[in-house]
């Protein structure tokens, strides 16, 4: 059940309790109401009461509950309680990993905690062991990773890949670093980078960072001897002077809608920030798109989130267009999860067109656009559109508007059309069950858990499997809650159930699409939980299968009218676009 004795000043939160045993919160809760022995809070002054983790472990092992502790969970435990917040907690390990006080004023770290941290990292990876540390920072501070980080990473990614390939590493840079997550996601696509740089107001945020970064370096490298130039400085980006590194990409996540950023004292003269113009008092966000340009070393390329205001508010109208003159904004994304659009800058260069897309995709069109970047591209999920277009009164550079009116082109509305109808004539010609109406019969039930702990079924979180095992595939807050699939086709956030030849597949998904408790649409936690205790009719194996090859044809026609549905979507879609700016017409 637990790795080690439990100290007697580890104190954890009812948060902490779901975490540990794998349960939702409203378990917990429902723990804590409805069992009279459940142990009383060691503090309940602050607004999460705080519990002895020894009397819950003794709690939950008298309940016959399993609680997984690691000795990082009980370290953390330990500091937190120790610490007035989760970011000193944070600090200290953070200085535990470096063995060493960080500067000449600062304090050393306790010796015994650099022993724990260093037998820890000897049990895992120490970049892995650091990253659970700040999750549970974040998770007691009640924040987590900022929405636009993944995306982010995904278009650096795709923009900076190919072009450094065959060189050494790459040289990056973040100057609103924060704790490193953009840095972090970049260099785990990117593989082994020549500099990893960031900068950021806080000394505590940065001294994470680049702790974060040392470590994920030499993860990445495998332990070998050469390791990347990591380093985060502390200042303000926008208002210091310009440092003399240059790179080869730049990736920026600034903070939005900041009133006192600071417009009255940036640098003046031939500050190369300011090259295409002086960003207005409104328009911070133009500040940090200047600013990560100017950071480009030759072929380099910067890519910033940016409001989706920024493309189009009238106050930065001029800036956008200097910037498009002298093509230095070559791509403008939509992307759905960036919650916002990602700018991709360049230094100055030839170009005549700007490009547009909505994310899907991405990778192939840049390769398209960069290795033809005059030719024109016009599809559903990306557009160029010509400078001479632009240069208006507004000078908006928003995807949608463009998007919205590209044109589909008449060979491929012919193919989508041709697919689209035959997918659906092998629909209707697949013969569906025929079902009448019978007596409800009682019948002896069993749990889901009971029949995985016979052997008779494995549940198991999607996301890791490979291979194309036949399973029942469950979307805790998605839809279709329930459908068979592959193994290989579930999602991380999915889970799967494979079934031992002793009890049917289809049976097994139609009890859970008949029976499934409905999840929260905000989480999945629990779901496992929700799984095993959906209750099944135990039925001869004949009946079973009787009843679950019905659902499962089903099933089956649901899953392929679901995908002529998106496809017919994404047909009137372009068809629409097409028919609207003449590029298709409707043959008699």
């Amino acid at each position: 059940m637990t790795t080690r004795d439990a100290g007697p000043g580890e104190t954890i939160t009812l948060t902490d309790l779901a975490r540990l045993a794998a349960v939702g919160r409203n378990a917990v809760s429902n723990w804590r109401r409805r069992e009279p022995d459940f142990p009383a809070p060691v503090d309940d002054s602050a607004r999460r009461p705080r519990f002895s983790l020894s009397a819950l472990e003794t709690w939950a092992e008298s309940h016959g509950r399993s609680l997984h502790v690691t000795g990082a969970d009980r370290l953390w435990f330990r500091l937190s309680g120790a610490h007035p917040t989760a970011e000193a907690a944070l600090e200290a390990v953070a200085a535990a990993f470096d063995g060493e006080p960080r500067g000449p004023l600062a304090p050393a770290p306790d010796p015994d905690l650099v022993a724990e941290v260093r037998a820890l990292a000897a049990e895992m990876p120490a970049s892995d062991l650091f990253e659970f540390f700040i999750e549970r920072a974040r998770e007691a501070a009640g924040t987590g990773v900022p929405p636009g980080i993944a995306p982010l990473a995904d278009i650096a990614a795709a923009v900076s890949g190919e072009r450094f390939a065959d060189r050494a590493g790459k040289a990056v840079h973040d100057p609103a670093c924060d704790e490193g997550d953009l840095l972090a996601a970049v260099a785990a696509q990117l593989g082994p980078c020549r500099v990893l740089a960031g900068q950021d107001l806080s000394p505590a945020r940065a001294a994470i960072a680049e702790r974060r970064l040392r470590l994920l370096d030499g993860k990445l490298r495998g332990g070998g001897a050469e390791r990347a130039d990591v380093v985060a400085r502390v200042g303000d980006s926008l208002l210091a002077s310009l440092p003399a590194d240059r790179y080869d990409l730049v990736v920026c996540d600034p903070p939005f809608n900041v009133k006192d950023w600071g417009h009255d004292r940036l640098p003046d003269g031939d500050d190369p920030r300011l090259a295409y113009g002086t960003p207005p008092r409104t328009e911070p966000e133009l500040a940090w798109a200047l600013h990560c340009a100017a950071l480009l070393a030759p072929g380099g390329h910067a890519v910033v989130r940016m409001p989706a205001q920024v493309a189009h508010r009238r106050s930065g109208r001029r800036i956008r267009s200097e910037l498009l003159r002298w093509g230095a904004l070559r791509a403008v994304v939509d992307h759905p999860e960036a919650k916002a659009h990602i700018w991709i800058l360049a230094p100055r260069g030839e170009t005549s067109q700007l490009l547009v897309a909505n994310g899907r995709g991405f990778a192939e069109t840049w390769r398209h656009f960069t290795a033809a970047p005059d030719a024109p591209i016009a599809t559903a999920d990306a557009v160029t559109v010509p400078l001479m277009r632009l240069w208006d009164e507004d000078v908006d550079v928003s995807p949608a508007v463009y998007l919205a009116s590209a044109a589909g082109g008449a060979e491929d509305l012919a193919d989508a059309v041709a697919h689209l109808s035959a997918r659906l004539g092998e629909i209707a010609e697949r013969p569906l069950p025929r079902f009448g109406s019978g007596p409800e019969l009682s019948a002896p039930e069993t749990s889901l858990g009971d029949l995985e702990r016979d052997g008779h079924l494995v549940v198991a979180p999607g996301g890791g499997a490979e291979g194309g095992v036949r399973c029942v595939i469950v979307d805790p807050v998605g839809e279709p809650p329930v459908r068979i699939g592959l193994s290989g086709e579930a999602s991380e956030t999915q889970w799967t159930i494979r079934c031992e030849p002793a009890v049917d597949l289809g049976w097994i998904a139609a009890v859970l699409a008949a029976r499934l408790p409905a999840a929260s649409k905000r989480t999945a936690t629990g779901a496992k939980r929700r799984i095993l205790s959906v209750k099944i009719p135990r039925l001869a194996l004949a009946d079973q299968q009787r009843r679950g090859d019905a659902f499962a044809r089903l099933e089956a026609v649901r899953a392929d009218l679901a995908e002529a549905g998106r496809r017919a979507e994404a047909l009137a879609a372009e068809a629409a676009a097409g028919l609207v700016s003449g590029a298709v017409t409707v043959e008699d």
